[in-house]
Order: structure tokens, then sequence, then C-alpha cells
């Protein structure tokens, strides 16, 4: 009967999810607009960017996102770096609770404006 219970409390918490963020644990979001708090995220991680790429950009905006919900918030981000150069970021997010600050987990040069935001594996 506990084991039940637990897996009835499991399926209510991974519903709970999809209904916060709109997706299921492990799958990409659809790709959604810019908004402040990613470019405050991108902005948070620009430098490590810059060194671990070898590309130094004054321009550093975000186009674009995807989500992916882990054991924190894995974010799929396509930046404009100015002229036609575009990168895609993958940035982690851990929870709150952990006080950790975002980090640059992965990235792609050479990307266009038209690019599909695909998965990035780490680094």
């Amino acid at each position: 009967m506990a084991g039940a219970h637990f897996a009835l409390l499991f399926l209510l918490a991974i519903i709970a999810e999809h209904r916060t963020y709109g997706q299921l644990p492990g799958g990409q979001s659809p790709e959604k607009p810019r908004d402040k708090e990613v470019q405050d995220i991108c902005d948070s991680v620009k430098a490590q960017f810059m060194e671990q790429s070898k590309v130094n950009t004054s321009i550093f905006y975000v186009v674009s996102y995807k989500t992916q919900v882990v054991a924190g918030i894995n974010y799929f981000v396509k930046v404009w770096l100015g002229g036609i150069q575009y990168a895609h970021l993958r940035i982690y997010k851990p929870l709150p609770y952990t006080g950790l600050k975002p980090s640059l987990d992965g990235f792609q040069l050479g990307k266009r404006r038209r690019d599909p935001i695909d998965y990035i594996k780490t680094l």
C-alpha cells in the first residue's frame, strides 16, 4: 500500500512540474522569445563564454531560448553576437536552495538566426 501512495505522489509531482513549466521533466520546451530573466542569466556567463570560445564581443543579445527541467534548469539559448554571427549556449541554472550560480555548460559557434536551437551536449 505504501508503494501505491508513493507512486501516486510521484505522478502528482510530475503533473505539477508539467503545469508549472509547461513540459515534462527531461523534455525541452518549445522555443520562446527572449525575456529579461534569460538575458540576465546569459549576461552572468558572458565572461565564461568569451574565455572558452575565444570570441570577444560587446554584443550578447538573447534572441530566443528553450528550457529543460532537470535537477535545476538547462537553458538552450540563441545569442546574437553582432553582424550575422550567432551562437547557441547551454546554461545550467541550479535549484535556488543550492546557492550556486548559473554556469556555461556548452556552446556552438557559427550559427545563423534561422538555425533552430538543438540539444547541446555538455563540454
